[in-house]
């Protein structure tokens, strides 16, 4: 079989609880990508939330932020792709939050907005957490993503009730709390398939792993999906015969090295 790509979701899949790379899967990863292999991280986070982990493997090509709503091109160093949350949505958002009392986030670049400017995720370098001022036009704004963070037990009605509130958005889930909003149409499929035509490479070469929702529409376009045994139970019912161990059992890094017979856990 020959593979010639990677895609890679960050939290919950390819990180383990400390927020990084194991030592065995960065250096898998370092030795697939010497042997010609794309990696490419796909992931809700921002740029600079996922650039570490490139630059842990030597650098990649290629990285998809905000669930597809933004590819950079390392080799050209431009934005290969980038889509933003219109006004409309935007007014939708604030509205949703008022009806359900749950404050929202906002991502662009490298900045999140938040209600109080506090950090609700592990923050990397180059990453920084803003007050979402209550007076500002933000409707007006150039945002990437919205995100509500709920209860783990209220994450699936809300959702459900998400699909039928925002009109001109995609909806889906990051985490067992995160609840987010993108501009229509995106998803991480849409960020990878800018990747496979500028590689010129078919996604029946290519692999993906993933954990929540928003890994569901990459892991439907390639030909080879994992998912993750610590994933969101209607992704494991999707796929219930390409499931792997737990991020925190190094499963990515043990299927990898099984597909590319590398005996690395011999």
């Amino acid at each position: 079989m020959s593979f010639k790509a990677i895609f890679l979701d960050l939290d919950g899949t390819s990180l383990n609880d400390n927020n990084a790379l194991s030592p065995a899967l960065q250096e898998i990863l370092t030795i697939l990508k010497s042997k010609g292999i794309q990696i490419i991280f796909s992931t809700g986070r921002s740029f600079a939330g996922s650039l570490p982990f490139a630059k842990a493997i030597g650098g990649t090509d290629y990285i998809i932020n905000y669930n597809g709503a933004r590819v950079f091109d390392f080799k050209r160093e431009i934005i290969l792709h980038e889509a933003t949350l219109p006004k409309p949505v935007l007014k939708q958002v604030f509205h949703f939050s008022n009806e359900y009392r749950y404050p929202p986030i906002f991502y662009h670049n490298n900045i999140i907005y938040t209600k109080d400017g506090i950090p609700h995720h592990y923050t990397c370098p180059g990453e920084r957490f803003e007050v979402l001022c209550p007076n500002h036009d933000w409707v007006n704004e150039t945002l990437t993503k919205a995100l509500f963070v709920l209860p783990e037990e209220e994450l699936a009605d809300h959702l459900s009730i998400a699909y039928d509130f925002f009109d001109g958005a995609s909806v889906s889930t990051s985490s067992s709390t995160y609840l987010e909003v993108m501009p229509l149409g995106i998803n991480k499929a849409v960020g990878a398939q800018y990747v496979l035509e500028a590689l010129k490479i078919d996604p029946k070469q290519c692999i993906a792993f993933g954990d929540q929702l928003n890994d569901k529409e990459l892991l439907s376009l390639v030909a080879h999906p994992y998912i993750m045994e610590n994933a969101t139970e209607p992704l494991k019912a999707q796929f219930p015969d390409r499931i792997v161990a737990k991020n925190i059992e190094d499963g990515v890094a043990k299927q990898l090295d099984r597909l590319f017979e590398l005996n690395y856990f011999r």
